[in-house]
């Protein structure tokens, strides 16, 4: 049987993958697009049968949020670029709150994630029709939910559609995965106190590399 402690350490990768390829975009213009797919096809499994499922059922495909994760609860980026994640982190927090609370809008958003899966799978429509179509609905249904997340960045990058794209899906996936650790009885209060917990079971995972 899967520990809650080993589902808990993925869903939070899931969360810090998400915001740091987002600050990747915003700043070069570019990120893993492998790393990139995993997030975004993470929003389409609603009713996964475990959490590893949600990142195609593969470790290796959020090694990167893993270790994004530990460098943030080790403290071990104090830089402005480390203070930038959690700043993201914290503001998905906010819109994933106000989007708990509004149930019309979480049936609404189910369904609208129903119909675009089943054109990925049905209708084998491409990376680039998805994210556009992922992007379509982050701004129809979180638009009006509370305050935008404000992305830091190169002009010249933030300016571009494909790019501001790609970083309201990696908002919605982060979403996704802050939605799906809440799901699994994680909070504030938890995440201090098991915080080296958390960290074992994210470093043991990467160990297996």
């Amino acid at each position: 049987m899967i520990n809650k402690n080993y589902s808990i350490t993925l869903s939070l990768a899931g969360l810090c993958q998400s915001v740091y390829l987002v600050q990747e975009l915003a700043q070069l213009g570019k990120c893993n697009e492998c790393a990139f797919e995993v997030c975004l096809k993470s929003i389409l499994d609603i009713q996964p049968i475990s959490v590893i499922k949600i990142y195609g059922n593969c470790e290796k495909n959020i090694c990167l949020g893993l270790e994004v994760l530990i460098s943030i609860l080790t403290f071990s980026n104090f830089s402005k670029s480390g203070l930038k994640l959690i700043k993201y982190i914290l503001r998905i927090m906010i819109l994933e709150e106000k989007l708990k609370k509004n149930s019309k809008v979480i049936n609404i958003l189910k369904k609208k994630i129903s119909q675009i899966s089943h054109q990925l799978y049905v209708d084998n429509i491409n990376i680039d029709i998805l994210t556009t179509k992922i992007a379509e609905l982050y701004i129809e249904i979180f638009s009006n939910l509370g305050p935008r997340i404000e992305i830091k960045g190169a002009k010249c990058f933030l300016e571009d559609l494909k790019i501001q794209q790609k970083i309201r899906c990696l908002l919605f996936s982060g979403i996704r995965s802050l939605f799906l650790w809440k799901q699994l009885g994680g909070n504030k209060f938890k995440l201090f106190f098991f915080r080296n917990k958390i960290i074992k079971q994210a470093q043991k995972i990467l160990s297996n590399f």
